[in-house]
């Protein structure tokens, strides 16, 4: 048992304890001790409303959407073609392209829709070489029928009157008189029946042929100047071609001057199984020109034999010459043991286009005409797929 002494040392030990204790420990809630026996309650914990869900929303990425439809349209291009469907395979892979160039977001200025657009082109210009090179040439532009064609078949029912009406030889006779024509032409009745023939029962065909034939004329005109060679040949085209870059003869001649593959190369123009430049205006005016010079040279500047070897070849020409001795067209045309009807019948239809075409409004003909195409040209390292320079210039493909 401990002493008096130790107890009040002990106590005097506990006060500093107490004393900082005290005040941790009033600040604390006491806990009301239930009374001995009597039954204890749970007190209801209060019932909180769940917070409201948000309905989740998705937020479809528009662009992400466009480039999916784009992609699904190029494999069902690739399943078309799988299955020899080469038209149909040809629509899909338009549909794929038209969607990112129509697109609203621009197809070079969405990061995404560019890098898409770009590799999209890539594996269709894949898909398009083989199909050329294979020859089914599913991407080769469609070409219209040459106007000469229809024009010589004409020429084998179509017979000259006996004599043209008064009037319309006074007209011609006045026109010639006037202006000044760089080809002979002869005032015959060959000639004046196919002006009537232009005037009456062709007169849309050759009226249309001269509107679209109008914004060509200045640079035809100046590649001939710039040879030598007289103004009057710029209107052939509008017998051979109605001056349709696509047209394409039964003999597969092509272009605005219905070049044959031959001739075509023999005077400059490339013509591969990927590019015919016989379709270029420009450049086929240029070999055009090169070869009606040489064709004078042949035949020492007659150009009413020069036309006709144009349409018949000029081997044809030098045997009709050296058969019959006659070096003029019109007694050439005279035997038709020696030349061809449509050789016979061309050259005073080329002629008789010349005489309207250069003073249309005296004939009856009346239209507007069409303005020069304006272009840039620039030079290219390598091929450039259409498609992205009608992306890049904000125009059709076509």
């Amino acid at each position: 048992m401990l002493g008096s002494h130790w107890l009040r040392c002990l106590a005097v030990a506990l006060i500093p304890l107490a004393t900082a204790c005290g005040p941790s420990l009033r600040s604390q809630t006491p806990v009301a001790t239930p009374a001995r026996g009597a039954a204890v309650r749970a007190v209801p914990e209060a019932k909180v409303p769940p917070a409201p869900v948000e309905p989740l929303t998705i937020v479809e990425d528009p662009v992400v959407t466009l480039i999916a439809t784009a992609e699904r349209h190029f494999r069902a291009g690739q399943k078309e073609l799988e299955q020899g469907h080469v038209e149909a395979a040809r629509q899909e892979f338009d549909r794929a392209v038209d969607l990112l160039l129509e697109s609203p977001y621009g197809a070079r200025t969405e990061p995404r829709i560019r890098e898409h657009f770009d590799r999209l082109v890539d594996r269709i210009s894949t898909y398009e070489v083989r199909a050329l090179a294979a020859g089914d040439g599913f991407t080769e532009k469609k070409y219209e029928p040459a106007s000469i064609d229809d024009l010589l078949a004409l020429s084998r029912t179509f017979e000259p009157a006996p004599a043209s009406a008064p009037e319309l030889k006074e007209t011609v006779q006045s026109d010639l008189l006037n202006a000044i024509h760089d080809i002979p032409i002869p005032l015959n009745q060959r000639v004046l029946s196919y002006i009537e023939l232009f005037q009456g029962r062709l007169h849309d065909f050759i009226e249309e042929g001269m509107r679209r034939g109008s914004k060509y004329l200045p640079m035809i005109q100046n590649v001939f100047r710039a040879e030598g060679l007289p103004l009057d040949l710029a209107y052939v085209p509008l017998v051979e071609s109605a001056f349709k870059p696509n047209a394409l003869s039964r003999a597969k001649a092509k272009g605005v001057w219905q070049f044959m593959t031959g001739t075509a190369v023999e005077n400059g123009l490339q013509r591969d199984w990927y590019i015919d430049e016989r379709s270029d205006p420009e450049k086929a005016t240029v070999a055009a020109a090169k070869y009606l010079g040489t064709l004078a040279k042949i035949f020492g500047g007659d150009w009413h034999l020069a036309l006709a070897s144009y349409n018949g070849g000029p081997g044809r020409l030098q045997r009709a010459i050296k058969t019959t001795r006659v070096d003029d067209f019109w007694k050439l045309a005279e035997k038709p043991r020696v030349l061809p009807r449509e050789t016979r019948e061309y050259v005073p239809m080329i002629l008789a286009a010349i005489v309207i075409a250069r003073n249309p409004a005296q004939y009856g003909f009346d239209f507007d005409a069409e303005p020069p195409h304006a272009f840039d040209k620039v030079t290219l390292p390598r091929p450039v797929d259409l498609r992205r320079v009608a992306e890049w210039t904000g125009t059709s493909v076509d």
